[in-house]
């Protein structure tokens, strides 16, 4: 939440100085960057409860660096005074009601700020700049509804305990699940040595998924991106899926364009790039441009997000092989195995569960028999977790085809496949 603060800041600054020439031009005396930061040190003190100064200081480092500071002691009538210069510049006040509104929400959700600050005393200061204001900016006619749905989403977030038990009740993935919950004990165990003053490692925290199609790499990473939310490493915590169409374009610069459009939208999160290998095809592919850009943006924002990339075994070394820039980002490997024939009964039958539906005991049978052939037999597509969601879209269509046949229909034969629905499916499948 912090780059949303840092890039509402700097476009209001860009806004500040523009008006500012204008005002030059003009033979003003107005220093537009002062009133806005008189105001900005104006809404710090009024919606907090205390430690306004100690936010202030940490404004000052963080969000303006080597630029003017914040002055913690300015009066209340210098502030309505400035609050009210606002008025005569509506583009500048515009940015402003937007940029309180992204600082607003940083310290009502910040785990240190929020137990210090007065909700009800940020909703009332956005009211008063959209109440002056003709141009009301977006963020400010929603404000009321988008405080509250974050508000939902803080109280609806699951814990690192609730995320630990989704891991653990996936089918299957024992190695998987193991080298997870050593990544979490290390984060935590070094955030522990950090609050003690010790020294702590800056190991990369990127990662390489290897392993064949619907091996559960994508709902691993979606695991993983709330995980590192609620260890802290993460401040957003969502995950941004994408493969070689999404960020390679056709032309010269395009690519850098759209792959760090992609890296914008994951800061904060991860950028899970899938079959990564697709984009080293030779010296002349603009998917070079775009591993240049995803190298870069992961070297000047280290610690803000985070990416994984994924994709069969020998293409995903190949891939890493190719750059050198690229091997040395990456030293977590994690490898998906195909799942065996019990897990993926076990698949199939926990989505019957999941849509009403079961198995009599002949189509039981029927799976058993069609799985055992399927893994002895792998096809050169085989895919795994999506071969038994397949499979199960086709024997529910089998299923209403036999049941549209017949004259009466009981609630048991509703939710039950037989061994003719499932030989169906497995006839079209395999003719897929």
């Amino acid at each position: 939440m912090d780059i949303d603060v840092k890039q509402s800041l700097a476009k209001l600054l860009l806004a500040c100085s523009k008006e500012q020439e204008l005002i030059d031009k003009d033979g003003g005396h107005l220093n537009v960057k002062q009133v806005v930061l008189n105001n900005i040190a104006g809404f710090i003190e009024i919606i907090s409860l205390e430690h306004a100064d100690l936010r202030m200081d940490y404004f000052n480092k963080v969000f303006l660096g080597s630029k003017a500071k914040l002055n913690d002691s300015v009066s209340v009538h210098s502030w309505f005074s400035d609050f009210e210069t606002l008025n005569l510049m509506p583009i500048v006040k515009a940015l402003y009601a937007q940029f309180v509104y992204e600082l607003g929400r940083y310290y009502l959700f910040n785990k240190n700020d929020k137990k210090d600050i007065v909700k009800d005393h940020f909703i009332q200061y956005i009211k008063l700049l959209d109440i002056k204001q003709e141009e009301k900016p977006l963020a400010v006619d929603k404000v009321k509804e988008e405080v509250v749905q974050d508000e939902i989403e803080v109280e609806s977030e699951e814990s690192l305990e609730d995320l630990q038990k989704q891991l653990d009740s996936m089918i299957g993935l024992d190695g998987v699940k193991q080298q997870v919950h050593s990544i979490i004990n290390e984060l935590k165990i070094d955030a522990l040595r950090k609050s003690k003053g010790l020294k702590v490692s800056n190991t990369s925290k990127h990662l390489v998924f290897k392993g064949n199609p619907g091996t559960g790499k994508t709902t691993i990473a979606r695991l993983l991106s709330k995980i590192y939310k609620q260890l802290g490493i993460l401040e957003k915590g969502q995950l941004v899926e994408v493969d070689r169409s999404e960020i390679v374009a056709g032309y010269v610069g395009q690519t850098a364009l759209k792959t760090k459009e992609k890296i914008d939208e994951a800061m904060g999160g991860i950028l899970f790039i899938d079959e990564a290998y697709t984009l080293a095809k030779g010296e002349n592919d603009f998917g070079q441009e775009a591993i240049d850009t995803l190298l870069k943006a992961m070297e000047d924002h280290r610690d803000e997000f985070i990416v994984i990339v994924a994709g069969y075994d020998e293409p995903m070394e190949s891939f890493l092989q190719s750059n050198p820039g690229l091997k040395s980002r990456f030293n977590e490997y994690i490898h998906f195995d195909d799942y065996s024939e019990q897990e993926l009964f076990l698949i199939f039958g926990l989505l019957c569960e999941q849509n009403d539906f079961r198995m009599d005991l002949e189509a039981q049978d029927t799976l058993k028999s069609y799985l055992n052939d399927l893994c002895t037999h792998k096809p050169d597509n085989f895919a795994n977790g999506r071969e038994m969601r397949n499979l199960f879209d086709k024997s529910k269509k089998a299923h209403s085809n036999r049941l549209a046949s017949l004259n009466e229909i009981s609630d048991e034969d509703l939710i039950t496949f037989k061994k003719d629905d499932l030989l169906r499916a497995i006839e079209e499948m395999k003719l897929v």
